[in-house]
């Protein structure tokens, strides 16, 4: 009787596995493609460019980077969890960047004007303080995702 209650439920969980499958693939190939328009566009919006200096071995604008890019995936990330739809979780994922966007627009026009130059000249300070910044706003935005 055992053997072929396992069977059974062994079955229904590959069934179940392969039915969901489909689901996994077509949400985290829509989060990769949203994150890396969020960088391409994260990028282009800010006065520095981060990704040629961090090819230059710039360790102030990778921080700065790396903080904004988690802090914009941890909402993504919340959001793929509690969305209803693919549809549902897109334009979540949208507010996302935008917030992101207005966190670095708030630092630069609001606290600190001349810190995309700070970033460009290699301010490690000025990378972890966006950066952090980002990641801070993205949790908090992260918690107020969740219906």
């Amino acid at each position: 009787l055992a053997a072929s209650y396992a069977g059974r439920w062994e079955d229904h969980m590959f069934a179940y596995f392969l039915a969901a499958l489909p689901h996994f693939l077509a949400y985290f190939a829509s989060a990769v493609a949203l994150a890396a328009l969020f960088l391409f566009l994260y990028s282009m919006a800010t006065p520095h460019r981060e990704f040629a200096l961090i090819r230059e071995g710039s360790t102030a604008a990778a921080v700065q980077l790396t903080g904004t890019f988690i802090g914009f995936c941890i909402p993504v990330a919340m959001v793929i969890g509690h969305s209803v739809n693919l549809a549902d979780m897109l334009l979540w994922g949208l507010v996302a960047g935008l917030v992101q966007l207005a966190v670095f627009v708030a630092v630069a026009r609001f606290l600190f004007k001349s810190i995309s130059q700070r970033i460009t000249d290699g301010c490690v300070a000025s990378g972890v303080f966006v950066g952090g910044m980002g990641l801070g706003m993205g949790i908090l935005q992260a918690a107020c995702m969740v219906p």
